[in-house]
């Protein structure tokens, strides 16, 4: 069984039996043993007089936060690290009148009646809470103001606020609807990286386009033109294109024809006289040597009358999905154009421009507008500059839904040298209005506190904080953006 103990100063002597004296002692003197070096116990800065009267603890293990209102006591239960809602757990609070066992209302809250507020003062209070084989013991004050003892002042609220020094005050309540979570920071050494600008393109091994090889009018395939989007398999008819032939190769065309035809008819009537005559005056050899003449006559005369009339088919040269289509019915095809483009969207990759360099290691990352990040793997690097940068390309290792071709990214590439510093989350890092970067600390259960900091990228979902920022901090990893419109 696991055990943990915690403390909040503002507790006061004098407790309702010895026993209860002797059970805060000992966990004061085990709360000093386990956490040596660690303060739970400061007490968080005034906060405005409209919040209701109300308690913090807290411990390696859990948060607890106890507000006083229309004489009962609601607590919420969070877990110390990630900030995420207990609803499981059982908690019995050991009050001036005797112990209470706190009933669930759900989503990590619970309520007693806190009868013992009626009268203004200090009031102490010791929570243990079982969650599974987890036991914990938390001690806390309840102060409760002379002038309306058990509520708030005349339409007071628990809202989210900004106070004078800057922090931010948010009820635990709106912590949950507006997502706040956390993370303790450590310090590590971390690979430096490179923002390189980039943008989707299809592997070439993947991918393919279809040209007309003549110019001439397109026309649709038996079931019309196939809609974007749609798969295609190699060899599958895209559209036909009727070659366009000028006058004068029309007028030359039918020269040749009737040429051939002339050639046919002469070789028919000397073969059919051959075949007429006395049998050993003209040779087996003779009547085969014309009947080859007649067959090959035949067959120039039907390639060129097929070539006025036969269509060009545009197949598709691999499988994949068709990316993009410019051709309508009567549409007049010029040689060389690209017509349909084929691609397989399982094997895309990303193409980056880095203009100090080649600056590349085996593995990258890259960032959507959206904010999703990529994996990448290095392919290879240009040798030739482009626009005075050097083309670099990577595969994308896992299918992400919706990239389309063209699309931008942000690359992040490793240059190989280390740096040592704290690796947030993009998402906690915000940008101020004067233009400093920013990150809020969880100092206390509902008050957090910015800080400026300088950060670097690291990859596509990460940076590293290099000054501003000690280890061992509760950084807002999830919400920190919503965090900052509070005012």
């Amino acid at each position: 069984m696991k055990r943990h103990f915690g403390l909040v100063t503002g507790m006061a002597g004098g407790f309702w039996r010895i026993g209860l004296g002797l059970a805060v002692a000992v966990a004061w003197l085990q709360a000093s043993q386990a956490h040596e070096g660690h303060d739970h116990g400061a007490p968080p800065p005034p906060v405005s007089a409209s919040i209701a009267p109300r308690f913090e603890a807290s411990s390696e293990a859990f948060e607890l936060v106890g507000v006083l209102r229309d004489g009962k006591l609601t607590l919420h239960l969070d877990r110390f690290l990630g900030n995420r809602p207990v609803a499981d757990a059982e908690i019995e609070i050991d009050t001036p009148v005797g112990p209470q066992k706190a009933q669930r209302l759900g989503g990590g809250s619970y309520q007693i009646e806190a009868p013992f507020a009626a009268m203004p003062g200090s009031h102490d209070l010791i929570a243990t809470i079982t969650v599974g084989s987890e036991i914990d013991v938390l001690t806390a004050a309840l102060s409760v103001p002379n002038d309306e003892p058990g509520k708030p002042k005349p339409g007071a609220t628990d809202l989210a606020q900004r106070l004078p020094d800057g922090a931010v005050f948010v009820p635990k309540p709106s912590q949950r609807i507006l997502g706040l979570a956390n993370q303790k920071m450590t310090k590590d050494t971390h690979p430096q990286a490179i923002t390189l600008p980039g943008r989707i393109v299809p592997d070439p091994n993947a991918s393919g386009v279809v040209q007309a090889s003549v110019a001439g009018r397109i026309s649709a395939p038996p079931g019309g033109f196939k809609r974007l989007g749609t798969p295609v398999k190699a060899g599958e008819v895209l559209a036909f294109v009727q070659p366009a032939i000028s006058t004068a190769d029309l007028a030359s065309q039918a020269q040749q024809i009737r040429e051939l035809e002339q050639q046919v008819t002469l070789v028919s009537r000397r073969l059919e006289r051959f075949r007429q005559v006395t049998a050993g005056t003209v040779t087996r050899a003779q009547v085969e040597d014309a009947e080859l003449e007649l067959a090959g006559l035949q067959a120039r005369r039907q390639a060129v009358e097929r070539i006025q009339r036969e269509p060009e088919p545009l197949v598709a040269p691999v499988d994949g999905v068709l990316a993009a289509a410019n051709v309508v019915a009567g549409q007049m095809a010029d040689p060389n154009s690209i017509l349909f483009q084929i691609v397989d969207p399982d094997r895309l990759w990303v193409e980056a421009l880095s203009y100090a360099g080649v600056v590349a290691g085996d593995r990258g990352s890259a960032i959507l507008p959206d904010g999703r990040a990529l994996s990448l793997a290095f392919e290879g690097a240009g040798l030739s500059d482009r626009n005075q940068a050097v083309p670099l390309h990577f595969s994308i290792l896992a299918r992400e839904a919706g990239l389309r071709l063209g699309q931008l990214v942000t690359v992040n590439v490793a240059t190989g040298r280390q740096q040592e510093g704290i690796s947030v989350p993009r998402a906690s890092v915000i940008r101020a209005a004067n233009g400093t970067m920013l990150v809020y600390e969880q100092s206390n259960p509902e008050r957090f506190v910015p800080r400026e900091v300088r950060v670097e990228p690291l990859d596509a979902e990460r940076v590293i904080v290099l000054s501003g920022l000690e280890p061992g901090k509760r950084i807002v990893t999830t919400g920190a953006e919503l965090l900052h419109q509070v005012r």
